[in-house]
């Protein structure tokens, strides 16, 4: 074993031995290739070529363009796949191959090849205005305001600030946490007839309050914990 990859075999033993909880698994070269975060590194014997890495199990699952999310929410996925692509100093063959992979997951997901093409001519417009003003030393100021989205007709309020220095975003009520805590759906009832069930013996108790459940369910820990029948 050379000393270098003893010295691997070392560190990996060390970041393992941390907590019996974890496993940490060393990423190691295999066919002059490796990959790192989001990105396939190939050692050439003259230059490092890059490419788009992803996981095997990875669906390229997005929101779906059917959802009533924002658009900038629906498209920010292909608009951060884009971006990549077109940053990246990647072969002409990985971007062949990484836009088919762009287009196939929006596919799937609901959106055109149209609207792809039309994001993707929007970003190059965008990076290219940005550069120019880089080059000419030029900044603009910008102030972001929230609105929350409940539907398409936001959109028409907010396109009053379009030629203004006030950018807009958007946040979404129909979260997964607005749905388990705020739900009327899966509110705890104020009051009423209840049941509990003990797990250990699956006792039965059966009671009714006029207060609210909750408040009387903190009663019967509280009993609990007190040893009082």
């Amino acid at each position: 074993m050379t000393q270098i990859a003893q010295l691997k075999k070392n560190i990996a033993q060390w970041f393992n031995g941390i907590d019996t909880n974890l496993k940490f698994k060393l990423t190691v070269e295999n066919n002059s290739c490796i990959s790192f975060l989001d990105l396939n590194i190939q050692r050439k014997p003259d230059k490092i070529e890059l490419g788009v890495y992803r996981k095997e199990a990875n669906i390229c699952k997005t929101i779906h363009n059917n959802s009533n999310h924002p658009q900038q929410h629906k498209i920010a996925a292909y608009r951060f796949y884009i971006n990549r692509l077109t940053t990246l100093p990647i072969t002409k063959k990985e971007k062949e191959k990484e836009w088919n992979v762009i287009l196939n997951a929006a596919h799937n997901n609901g959106f055109s090849t149209e609207d792809i093409n039309k994001l993707k001519q929007r970003i190059l417009t965008q990076q290219s205005k940005k550069f120019q003003e880089c080059t000419n030393g030029q900044t603009s100021k910008k102030v972001w305001a929230t609105f929350t989205y409940y539907g398409w007709y936001i959109r028409g309020i907010t396109k009053l600030f379009r030629n203004s220095q006030v950018q807009i975003a958007y946040r979404t009520i129909n979260t997964t946490f607005e749905i388990l805590t705020h739900s009327k759906q899966n509110a705890i009832p104020s009051s009423g007839i209840y049941k509990l069930t003990c797990n250990t013996c699956q006792g039965v108790y059966i009671g009714q309050t006029g207060r609210s459940t909750d408040a009387r369910y903190k009663g019967h820990i509280r009993y609990i914990r007190t040893n009082n029948p």
